[in-house]
């Protein structure tokens, strides 16, 4: 069967918000922020995923008390990291001090090596007993995610959508098939991500981000991308995981398509699909 050909969409724009000024104030205005201090990681507006199985995305706006409800998000993604995060109280509860601590008590940002926050301690994560099915139940203490941050059309903000576990191996499924058949990068595909209402097996209804491919940036775009690409991977390990990125939805249930090496989206490679990590 013949691969649909993806279209290249020429009217979409990746914008920084600057590009109307007047070429000297701009160079002005950029001279200026230099001056400020770079508080370095990634300032990106938050696409938060509803718990309970709703079916729209909350994107965050300027006025983080009213963000914006959109059923559909469609962007490039311009850079992707898988990490993990362990808390060692559940979601929503107080600790032992009485307080509800935002900050996992042992977090990786590349998925491979944790570090605990307290100690310093670094543990190889495909080892660590809180990363194996059953550690916490059906499902796994140490919660397996993908951060994605994305460009929407025109629109001059970097957006970060985190995938939860429950999501994880569908989206990774979906961006490995289109690099791997199609070849690719996922910094030139115009992709739209939707959530779909699920049950578990316990009967509890929670959202699955899905992924699809829409379109293609045309190749002067795509310059832009790639080198945005590069910046961000110099600098997104100083963005902190917090329980922000992770809302639990519906417990993880070890099943045969989860192979044993600790992350759900490793899985096995078919029909020429590259490894995506």
């Amino acid at each position: 069967m013949a691969k649909a050909e993806l279209t290249t969409v020429e009217n979409f724009k990746i914008v920084t918000g600057m590009e109307a000024m007047d070429e000297e104030l701009r160079a002005e205005l950029e001279d200026e922020l230099d001056d400020l201090d770079d508080d370095g990681g990634i300032d990106a507006k938050h696409i938060k995923i509803p718990s309970g199985g709703g079916k729209a995305f909350e994107v965050e706006t300027d006025d983080p008390d009213d963000p914006e409800v959109m059923k559909e998000v469609t962007g490039v993604i311009i850079f992707t990291h898988r990490m993990n995060a362990y808390w060692a109280q559940k979601f929503g509860e107080a600790g032992e001090d009485g307080n509800i601590n935002k900050n996992p008590d042992c977090s990786s940002m590349d998925g491979k090596q944790g570090i605990n926050r307290e100690t310093g301690e670094i543990r190889t994560c495909d080892t660590c007993p809180y990363n194996q099915f059953g550690s916490d139940g059906k499902g796994k203490a140490c919660k397996n995610m993908r951060r994605l941050y994305i460009m929407m059309d025109n629109r001059p903000d970097i957006y970060l959508l985190t995938v939860p576990p429950t999501s994880i191996k569908d989206v990774n499924k979906a961006l490995k098939k289109i690099m791997g058949q199609q070849h690719i990068p996922y910094s030139r595909m115009i992709v739209t991500f939707k959530l779909n209402v699920v049950e578990n097996a316990d009967k509890i209804k929670y959202s699955k981000v899905t992924l699809e491919k829409t379109g293609l940036l045309p190749e002067a775009l795509y310059k832009t991308t790639a080198e945005l690409r590069k910046a961000m991977k110099q600098s997104y390990e100083s963005v902190a995981i917090t329980t922000d990125d992770y809302k639990e939805a519906a417990p993880m249930e070890a099943t045969p398509e989860v192979g044993p090496d600790g992350f759900m989206q490793a899985g096995d490679i078919q029909d020429g699909e590259l490894p995506f990590d």
